[in-house]
Protein backbone atom coordinates (compact mmCIF):
# COMPACT_ATOMS: atom_id res chain seq x y z
CA UNK A 1 0.00 0.00 0.00
CA UNK A 2 2.93 2.78 0.88
CA UNK A 3 3.94 1.96 -2.67
CA UNK A 4 1.12 2.88 -4.20
CA UNK A 5 -0.11 6.11 -2.14
CA UNK A 6 3.42 7.30 -2.40
CA UNK A 7 3.77 7.32 -6.22
CA UNK A 8 2.61 9.97 -8.33
CA UNK A 9 -0.56 8.97 -10.49
CA UNK A 10 -2.34 12.15 -11.42
CA UNK A 11 -5.07 11.57 -14.36
CA UNK A 12 -3.45 11.18 -17.42
CA UNK A 13 -0.04 10.12 -15.83
CA UNK A 14 -0.45 7.14 -13.66
CA UNK A 15 2.85 5.76 -14.86
CA UNK A 16 4.42 5.84 -11.63
CA UNK A 17 1.92 3.75 -9.80
CA UNK A 18 1.36 1.43 -12.72
CA UNK A 19 4.88 0.65 -12.45
CA UNK A 20 4.05 -0.32 -8.70
CA UNK A 21 0.76 -2.33 -9.86
CA UNK A 22 2.86 -3.77 -12.79
CA UNK A 23 5.63 -5.53 -10.63
CA UNK A 24 2.77 -6.49 -8.25
CA UNK A 25 0.58 -8.64 -10.68
CA UNK A 26 3.98 -9.72 -12.68
CA UNK A 27 5.10 -10.99 -9.68
CA UNK A 28 2.15 -13.04 -8.51
CA UNK A 29 2.54 -14.91 -12.34
CA UNK A 30 -1.09 -13.00 -13.38
CA UNK A 31 -1.61 -13.40 -17.14
CA UNK A 32 -1.28 -9.83 -18.91
CA UNK A 33 -5.05 -9.24 -20.06
CA UNK A 34 -5.64 -5.87 -21.22
CA UNK A 35 -3.29 -2.57 -21.48
CA UNK A 36 -4.29 0.43 -23.67
CA UNK A 37 -3.22 4.00 -24.33
CA UNK A 38 -5.32 5.60 -21.96
CA UNK A 39 -3.36 3.87 -19.21
CA UNK A 40 -5.56 1.17 -18.27
CA UNK A 41 -3.63 -2.13 -17.27
CA UNK A 42 -5.50 -5.54 -16.38
CA UNK A 43 -4.41 -8.82 -15.62
CA UNK A 44 -6.38 -12.30 -15.11
CA UNK A 45 -6.65 -15.78 -13.79
CA UNK A 46 -9.37 -18.33 -14.77
CA UNK A 47 -9.41 -19.27 -18.38
CA UNK A 48 -13.82 -19.66 -17.74
CA UNK A 49 -16.22 -18.17 -20.03
CA UNK A 50 -17.41 -15.71 -17.62
CA UNK A 51 -15.62 -12.38 -17.56
CA UNK A 52 -15.50 -10.95 -14.06
CA UNK A 53 -14.09 -7.65 -14.21
CA UNK A 54 -12.42 -6.08 -10.77
CA UNK A 55 -11.10 -2.71 -10.71
CA UNK A 56 -10.14 0.40 -8.28
CA UNK A 57 -9.25 3.80 -10.00
CA UNK A 58 -5.66 4.52 -10.16
CA UNK A 59 -5.56 7.93 -10.42
CA UNK A 60 -5.03 10.83 -7.91
CA UNK A 61 -6.45 14.37 -7.72
CA UNK A 62 -4.58 17.06 -9.37
CA UNK A 63 -4.56 20.24 -10.71
CA UNK A 64 -2.40 21.75 -13.39
CA UNK A 65 -0.27 25.24 -13.81
CA UNK A 66 -1.54 27.42 -16.17
CA UNK A 67 0.55 31.11 -15.67
CA UNK A 68 3.63 32.22 -14.21
CA UNK A 69 3.93 35.55 -13.67
CA UNK A 70 7.71 37.69 -14.23
CA UNK A 71 8.47 37.27 -10.19
CA UNK A 72 7.62 33.22 -10.20
CA UNK A 73 4.42 32.94 -9.02
CA UNK A 74 2.59 30.16 -10.47
CA UNK A 75 -1.25 30.16 -11.03
CA UNK A 76 -2.80 26.72 -11.41
CA UNK A 77 -6.62 25.79 -12.59
CA UNK A 78 -8.60 22.79 -11.59
CA UNK A 79 -8.63 19.42 -13.59
CA UNK A 80 -9.10 16.59 -11.18
CA UNK A 81 -11.11 17.73 -7.70
CA UNK A 82 -8.31 19.03 -5.78
CA UNK A 83 -10.17 20.68 -2.74
CA UNK A 84 -8.86 24.40 -2.51
CA UNK A 85 -9.43 25.01 1.23
CA UNK A 86 -7.08 22.32 1.46
CA UNK A 87 -4.85 23.98 -0.75
CA UNK A 88 -4.70 27.30 1.30
CA UNK A 89 -1.35 27.39 2.87
CA UNK A 90 -0.63 23.88 2.29
CA UNK A 91 2.56 21.61 0.32
CA UNK A 92 2.16 20.57 -3.05
CA UNK A 93 4.44 19.06 -5.84
CA UNK A 94 4.54 20.16 -9.23
CA UNK A 95 5.99 17.51 -11.90
CA UNK A 96 7.53 19.40 -14.21
CA UNK A 97 9.96 17.88 -17.26
CA UNK A 98 12.91 17.61 -14.87
CA UNK A 99 10.89 15.77 -12.27
CA UNK A 100 9.03 16.60 -9.05
CA UNK A 101 9.49 20.33 -7.31
CA UNK A 102 8.21 20.90 -4.24
CA UNK A 103 5.86 24.09 -4.04
CA UNK A 104 3.72 25.67 -1.16
CA UNK A 105 0.28 27.27 -1.91
CA UNK A 106 0.62 30.95 -0.22
CA UNK A 107 -1.49 32.75 2.17
CA UNK A 108 -2.23 36.39 2.81
CA UNK A 109 -1.57 37.12 6.40
CA UNK A 110 -4.57 36.94 8.57
CA UNK A 111 -3.22 40.45 9.95
CA UNK A 112 -3.93 42.23 6.45
CA UNK A 113 -7.01 40.48 5.72
CA UNK A 114 -10.23 42.60 6.20
CA UNK A 115 -13.55 40.88 8.07
CA UNK A 116 -15.10 40.21 4.40
CA UNK A 117 -11.63 38.35 3.18
CA UNK A 118 -11.28 36.01 6.52
CA UNK A 119 -14.80 34.64 5.89
CA UNK A 120 -14.47 34.56 2.01
CA UNK A 121 -12.85 30.96 0.26
CA UNK A 122 -10.61 31.78 -1.94
CA UNK A 123 -11.05 31.09 -5.93
CA UNK A 124 -9.10 28.82 -6.91
CA UNK A 125 -7.42 30.98 -10.14
CA UNK A 126 -6.43 33.22 -6.69
CA UNK A 127 -4.27 30.54 -4.94
CA UNK A 128 -0.64 31.14 -6.20
CA UNK A 129 2.52 28.61 -5.56
CA UNK A 130 5.56 29.82 -4.80
CA UNK A 131 8.67 27.31 -5.56
CA UNK A 132 11.03 29.40 -4.04
CA UNK A 133 11.76 31.33 -7.43
CA UNK A 134 12.46 35.02 -7.98
CA UNK A 135 11.26 35.02 -11.71
CA UNK A 136 9.53 32.97 -14.44
CA UNK A 137 13.10 32.17 -15.73
CA UNK A 138 13.83 30.52 -12.63
CA UNK A 139 10.81 28.84 -12.36
CA UNK A 140 10.90 27.32 -16.26
CA UNK A 141 14.79 26.33 -15.40
CA UNK A 142 13.13 23.47 -12.67
CA UNK A 143 11.10 22.00 -15.98
CA UNK A 144 8.08 23.60 -15.05
CA UNK A 145 5.64 25.13 -17.64
CA UNK A 146 1.86 25.87 -18.68
CA UNK A 147 0.26 22.37 -18.31
CA UNK A 148 3.06 20.93 -15.92
CA UNK A 149 0.43 18.71 -13.41
CA UNK A 150 0.15 20.02 -9.74
CA UNK A 151 -0.45 16.99 -6.96
CA UNK A 152 -0.55 17.13 -3.22
CA UNK A 153 2.37 16.37 -1.19
CA UNK A 154 3.01 12.55 0.08
CA UNK A 155 1.40 12.14 3.29
CA UNK A 156 1.73 8.48 4.15
CA UNK A 157 0.67 6.92 7.63
CA UNK A 158 -0.42 3.17 7.11
CA UNK A 159 -0.77 3.16 11.25
CA UNK A 160 -2.92 5.69 12.26
CA UNK A 161 -3.98 4.89 15.55
CA UNK A 162 -4.52 1.23 16.34
CA UNK A 163 -6.80 0.64 12.95
CA UNK A 164 -6.74 3.10 10.56
CA UNK A 165 -4.42 4.70 7.53
CA UNK A 166 -4.08 7.99 6.60
CA UNK A 167 -3.16 9.76 3.31
CA UNK A 168 -3.55 11.36 -0.25
CA UNK A 169 -4.99 9.47 -2.58
CA UNK A 170 -6.68 6.18 -0.61
CA UNK A 171 -9.38 7.79 -2.99
CA UNK A 172 -9.16 5.19 -4.84
CA UNK A 173 -5.47 3.55 -4.49
CA UNK A 174 -6.79 1.48 -1.64
CA UNK A 175 -9.29 0.13 -4.08
CA UNK A 176 -6.13 -1.06 -6.80
CA UNK A 177 -4.88 -2.34 -3.19
CA UNK A 178 -7.85 -4.10 -2.70
CA UNK A 179 -8.46 -5.57 -6.43
CA UNK A 180 -4.14 -6.91 -6.13
CA UNK A 181 -5.35 -8.65 -2.41
CA UNK A 182 -8.41 -10.31 -4.22
CA UNK A 183 -5.84 -11.37 -7.10
CA UNK A 184 -3.63 -12.72 -4.72
CA UNK A 185 -5.92 -14.95 -2.50
CA UNK A 186 -8.04 -16.10 -5.87
CA UNK A 187 -4.86 -17.21 -7.01
CA UNK A 188 -4.72 -19.76 -4.20
CA UNK A 189 -7.97 -21.30 -5.10
CA UNK A 190 -8.03 -21.10 -8.81
CA UNK A 191 -8.63 -24.71 -9.63
CA UNK A 192 -11.68 -24.43 -7.63
CA UNK A 193 -13.69 -21.87 -10.12
CA UNK A 194 -11.14 -21.35 -12.68
CA UNK A 195 -12.72 -23.15 -15.36
CA UNK A 196 -15.78 -21.17 -14.90
CA UNK A 197 -14.43 -17.54 -14.75
CA UNK A 198 -12.02 -15.63 -16.13
CA UNK A 199 -11.30 -12.75 -13.46
CA UNK A 200 -9.52 -9.46 -14.60
CA UNK A 201 -8.05 -7.26 -12.01
CA UNK A 202 -7.53 -3.97 -13.49
CA UNK A 203 -5.95 -0.30 -12.26
CA UNK A 204 -8.20 1.85 -13.99
CA UNK A 205 -6.89 5.33 -15.31
CA UNK A 206 -8.45 8.99 -15.76
CA UNK A 207 -11.56 8.36 -13.38
CA UNK A 208 -11.24 11.56 -11.34
CA UNK A 209 -11.37 12.90 -15.03
CA UNK A 210 -14.72 11.54 -16.04
CA UNK A 211 -14.58 8.32 -15.89
CA UNK A 212 -12.25 8.53 -18.81
CA UNK A 213 -10.44 5.49 -18.41
CA UNK A 214 -13.39 2.88 -17.43
CA UNK A 215 -15.40 4.08 -20.45
CA UNK A 216 -12.20 2.71 -22.83
CA UNK A 217 -11.88 -0.32 -20.87
CA UNK A 218 -15.54 -1.35 -20.79
CA UNK A 219 -16.14 -1.35 -24.21
CA UNK A 220 -12.90 -3.64 -25.07
CA UNK A 221 -12.81 -5.78 -21.90
CA UNK A 222 -16.75 -6.17 -22.17
CA UNK A 223 -16.94 -7.93 -19.34
CA UNK A 224 -20.00 -10.18 -18.08
CA UNK A 225 -19.70 -9.03 -14.68
CA UNK A 226 -18.30 -6.00 -13.35
CA UNK A 227 -17.39 -5.57 -9.50
CA UNK A 228 -16.02 -1.64 -8.95
CA UNK A 229 -14.23 -0.51 -6.01
CA UNK A 230 -14.54 3.01 -4.80
CA UNK A 231 -14.33 4.92 -1.69
CA UNK A 232 -17.72 6.40 0.15
CA UNK A 233 -18.34 8.92 2.36
CA UNK A 234 -17.73 8.08 5.69
CA UNK A 235 -20.43 10.32 7.82
CA UNK A 236 -19.48 9.39 11.37
CA UNK A 237 -16.73 12.10 11.91
CA UNK A 238 -18.39 14.66 13.41
CA UNK A 239 -17.84 17.23 10.38
CA UNK A 240 -20.96 17.60 9.67
CA UNK A 241 -21.86 15.34 6.69
CA UNK A 242 -26.10 14.85 7.40
CA UNK A 243 -26.82 11.18 7.11
CA UNK A 244 -30.07 11.65 6.22
CA UNK A 245 -28.38 12.56 2.91
CA UNK A 246 -25.24 10.26 2.65
CA UNK A 247 -26.41 7.16 4.86
CA UNK A 248 -25.12 6.27 7.98
CA UNK A 249 -21.85 4.61 6.90
CA UNK A 250 -18.81 4.32 9.57
CA UNK A 251 -15.27 3.76 9.78
CA UNK A 252 -14.40 0.06 10.89
CA UNK A 253 -17.22 -1.49 9.79
CA UNK A 254 -17.52 -2.87 7.27
CA UNK A 255 -17.32 -2.80 3.14
CA UNK A 256 -19.89 -0.73 1.95
CA UNK A 257 -22.34 -2.63 -0.44
CA UNK A 258 -23.69 -0.28 -2.36
CA UNK A 259 -27.84 -0.11 -4.15
CA UNK A 260 -28.51 2.32 -6.89
CA UNK A 261 -29.52 1.88 -10.62
CA UNK A 262 -25.89 1.09 -11.62
CA UNK A 263 -25.73 -1.74 -8.63
CA UNK A 264 -27.20 -5.14 -9.35
CA UNK A 265 -29.13 -5.97 -6.48
CA UNK A 266 -28.91 -9.14 -7.11
CA UNK A 267 -24.77 -9.11 -6.83
CA UNK A 268 -25.57 -7.00 -3.75
CA UNK A 269 -27.93 -9.50 -1.92
CA UNK A 270 -24.99 -12.73 -2.58
CA UNK A 271 -22.34 -10.25 -1.46
CA UNK A 272 -25.01 -9.95 1.73
CA UNK A 273 -25.30 -13.44 1.88
CA UNK A 274 -20.94 -14.36 1.71
CA UNK A 275 -20.73 -12.00 4.57
CA UNK A 276 -22.94 -13.93 6.47
CA UNK A 277 -21.96 -17.41 5.81
CA UNK A 278 -18.35 -16.02 6.83
CA UNK A 279 -19.00 -13.58 9.21
CA UNK A 280 -17.69 -10.86 7.62
CA UNK A 281 -18.62 -7.01 8.69
CA UNK A 282 -20.74 -4.86 5.97
CA UNK A 283 -22.85 -2.19 5.57
CA UNK A 284 -25.26 -1.29 2.68
CA UNK A 285 -26.17 2.28 1.49
CA UNK A 286 -28.11 3.67 -1.57
CA UNK A 287 -26.52 6.09 -3.94
CA UNK A 288 -27.66 7.83 -7.14
CA UNK A 289 -26.46 6.52 -10.29
CA UNK A 290 -23.22 8.15 -11.78
CA UNK A 291 -20.25 9.61 -9.95
CA UNK A 292 -18.00 6.14 -9.93
CA UNK A 293 -16.49 4.11 -12.53
CA UNK A 294 -19.10 1.73 -12.02
CA UNK A 295 -21.85 3.63 -13.94
CA UNK A 296 -19.89 4.01 -17.34
CA UNK A 297 -18.90 0.41 -17.28
CA UNK A 298 -22.49 -0.42 -17.29
CA UNK A 299 -23.23 1.85 -19.84
CA UNK A 300 -20.12 1.38 -22.58
CA UNK A 301 -20.23 -2.81 -22.07
CA UNK A 302 -22.59 -4.46 -24.16
CA UNK A 303 -24.26 -6.52 -21.46
CA UNK A 304 -22.55 -6.15 -17.83
CA UNK A 305 -24.14 -6.81 -14.60
CA UNK A 306 -22.21 -4.02 -12.80
CA UNK A 307 -21.80 -3.61 -9.14
CA UNK A 308 -20.35 -0.75 -6.72
CA UNK A 309 -18.37 -1.96 -3.15
CA UNK A 310 -17.07 1.25 -1.59
CA UNK A 311 -14.27 1.70 1.05
CA UNK A 312 -15.60 4.53 3.93
CA UNK A 313 -13.56 7.64 3.81
CA UNK A 314 -13.08 10.82 5.52
CA UNK A 315 -11.86 13.79 4.41
CA UNK A 316 -12.10 12.94 0.73
CA UNK A 317 -10.42 14.81 -1.77
CA UNK A 318 -7.90 16.27 0.62
CA UNK A 319 -4.30 15.17 1.46
CA UNK A 320 -5.15 13.75 4.69
CA UNK A 321 -7.97 11.14 3.80
CA UNK A 322 -8.65 8.38 6.14
CA UNK A 323 -10.02 4.76 5.76
CA UNK A 324 -9.82 1.72 8.52
CA UNK A 325 -7.86 -1.25 7.43
CA UNK A 326 -10.65 -3.29 9.07
CA UNK A 327 -12.69 -2.27 5.98
CA UNK A 328 -10.35 -2.84 3.58
CA UNK A 329 -10.17 -6.67 4.58
CA UNK A 330 -14.08 -7.18 4.22
CA UNK A 331 -14.15 -6.28 1.12
CA UNK A 332 -11.43 -8.34 0.00
CA UNK A 333 -12.73 -11.35 1.85
CA UNK A 334 -16.54 -10.83 0.67
CA UNK A 335 -15.50 -10.42 -3.19
CA UNK A 336 -13.20 -13.91 -2.55
CA UNK A 337 -15.60 -16.04 -0.88
CA UNK A 338 -18.20 -14.58 -3.78
CA UNK A 339 -15.98 -15.89 -6.68
CA UNK A 340 -14.86 -18.79 -5.09
CA UNK A 341 -18.69 -20.12 -3.97
CA UNK A 342 -19.42 -19.62 -7.53
CA UNK A 343 -22.55 -17.57 -7.39
CA UNK A 344 -22.06 -15.03 -9.77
Amino acid sequence: MSALLTAYSPSGLENDALKVWDAFCENLGLTHYYFDKIGNHAYSLGTGSVKVLLSGHIDEVNARVIYIDDNGNISMTSTGGMCRKSLVASEVVILGDKGPVKGIVGKKPIHLESVKERDQMEDFDSLRIDVGADSKEEVEAMGICPGSIVVYRRTVDVNFGQHKIMSNSLDDKAAVYITGMIMQELRKSVSQWGDKYTVIGMAAAQEETGCRGAQVAAHNINPDVSIDFDVTFATDGGLGIKKEKQGDVRLGEGGVIMYGPDKSIRIANLLKEVCRERAIPFQSVAGRAGGTNTNQIQLMSANCETMLVSIPNRNMHTPVEVCDWRDIQSIIDMTVGLIEASKL
